[in-house]
């Protein structure tokens, strides 16, 4: 290779370090960073009220907000994922891990679990995630959660649905990092699952007729 050749190409690989969003030598590239939802229970909310065992199944979560990367909503149409931030797993097996924890820890069970024991389950619980972003529309953003529930009774006889409601919290952000739309995503994971629990521990405990339940569904039907 002649001097010449030799030259072009070293003005070639200089020029290139000078474009737009080039990475210097000796700079680092950003780095990925990952999260967890967490579901903090008031320790007031304790009741002794043993209604069987409750088996939650895995939550299921709409297309849009399957991957592991952080969703922001910008438009009315327009979402963006985050690559650097995600959740560290599926964000739908964390959502069950922590309805899980958070039931068992309500009293309203003998016992909750996430899969299916020696003894069949009395109870089951279904879910969906319908929503799970950032909202970054206005100067004051929210962290979105939206989950829909369906409690089964399976205590012989027809399979029959208890409870059917969607539950949908916005949590405003204190500021527009990753870290503070985390933290409002947990307080809305929160309140729902506080909302559940009151929801689940009102049936159970006095369970409705056949003609009140279908009352009931309708009526949270119409307030979700």
């Amino acid at each position: 290779m002649n001097a010449s050749l030799i030259r072009f190409f070293l003005c070639l690989v200089l020029a290139s370090c000078f474009l737009p969003g080039c990475i210097r030598l000796g700079q680092r590239a950003p780095e990925r960073v990952s999260y967890i939802l967490s579901a903090e229970r008031p320790p007031s909310l304790s009741r002794t009220n043993i209604a069987g065992i409750l088996q939650v199944t895995p939550l299921r979560i709409s297309p849009r907000f399957a991957s592991r990367s952080f969703v922001y909503r910008q438009g009315t149409s327009r979402y963006q994922a985050d690559f650097y931030h995600e959740f560290l797993v599926s964000p739908a097996s964390i959502a069950q891990e922590e309805t899980v924890r958070w039931l068992s820890a309500s009293g309203i069970f003998s016992a909750v679990s996430s899969s299916s024991g020696p003894l069949p389950p009395d109870f089951v619980l279904q879910g969906q995630i319908i929503d799970l972003y950032g909202d970054f529309r206005s100067q004051q953003p929210y962290g979105v959660v939206e989950i829909a529930f369906l409690l089964l009774d399976h205590r012989g006889g027809p399979r029959t649905i208890l409870l059917k409601r969607n539950y949908r919290i916005e949590s405003p952000l204190n500021n527009s990092s990753a870290d503070a739309l985390v933290d409002a995503w947990n307080t809305a994971l929160s309140r729902i699952l506080e909302n559940l629990e009151s929801d689940l521990g009102n049936i159970v405990i006095a369970p409705a007729t056949p003609s009140e339940r279908t009352e009931q569904n309708a009526n949270q039907s119409k307030g979700a």
